[in-house]
């Protein structure tokens, strides 16, 4: 790691977090942390962002002061980060030799997706056989409000996605909080892995149908838990968290070209 005349830094060396292909993505990123990024919890949310949408590649090494440098804030906030994120399975680290960004296959993938689709499912059904509290209804409306919002704009860059990941994580969260079975929540918050953050990876047209598909499932899942239809809501969750495996060969032809990409830059 250097630094330039203004103290800022900056990294030269192969696998020391290397440099951003788009630019679009450095810029979404400065716009946040121009905002400001304080506790372990931030600091976690936003380092699992940044590997779940391949801005940190797989396999890329990850150092304490490298991050804290990336992200403006102290080595302690990142350190209970990363160790946050092995325990999720996202990072890998080893005695002395600090993290590196785990290696998914599309197997890996598809256990990962199988699992949390049956969590969130059992989920639904709780929230549906225990009934929506006014509050709690009107927070799945929002949600559903800004996603259709986001469709309407027929927007399709890293911003777009990533206020639909933001407001798609705020859905599904919210669901499985208002279950109120918190050995569930302790389940799912070690099991993150969501498509929302790949779907920059696919092509325009694929980006925008994957968006509009994943706003009719949340429709008529909503549907099912207001009116109480807990075997129907648990099926259309479900099925839900495994739509995105239909786009695997996909997702994961663009996500090693991008890595591909970024080694290559970092090369010259």
């Amino acid at each position: 790691m250097q630094f330039n005349k203004r103290g800022v830094a900056f990294y030269r060396h192969k696998g020391e977090l290397g440099k951003f292909k788009n630019s679009e993505w450095i810029n979404c990123m400065h716009s946040e942390l121009r905002g400001g990024i304080n506790s372990t919890e931030e600091v976690t949310s936003k380092l699992r962002e940044l590997i779940m949408n391949g801005t940190l590649v797989q396999g890329e090494r990850l150092t304490e002061t490298g991050l804290a440098a990336r992200l403006a804030v102290s080595r302690t906030p990142v350190r209970l980060a990363l160790a946050t994120l092995e325990r999720e399975d996202l990072v890998e680290g080893a005695p002395n030799r600090g993290f590196r960004v785990r290696r998914f296959s599309i197997e890996d993938m598809r256990e990962i997706m199988e699992v949390r689709a049956v969590l969130e499912g059992m989920a639904a059904r709780l929230l549906a056989e225990k009934g929506l509290e006014p509050d709690q209804n009107a927070t799945l409306q929002e949600c559903l409000n800004g996603i259709a919002e986001l469709i309407a704009s027929k927007r399709h860059d890293p911003e777009t996605f990533r206020e639909f990941a933001r407001i798609n994580d705020r859905f599904h969260t919210s669901i499985a909080a208002f279950a109120g079975n918190t050995a569930l929540q302790r389940l799912m918050v070690r099991n993150p892995f969501r498509s929302a953050p790949l779907l920059h990876f696919l092509p325009d047209e694929e980006g925008r149908a994957a968006l509009i598909d994943a706003q009719r499932d949340h429709i008529r899942l909503v549907d099912a838990i207001r009116k109480g239809e807990g075997t129907r809501a648990e099926f259309l969750m479900r099925e839900h968290g495994l739509l995105p495996l239909q786009r695997a060969d996909q997702l994961f032809t663009n996500i090693n070209k991008n890595a591909a990409n970024q080694r290559t830059d970092e090369a010259s």
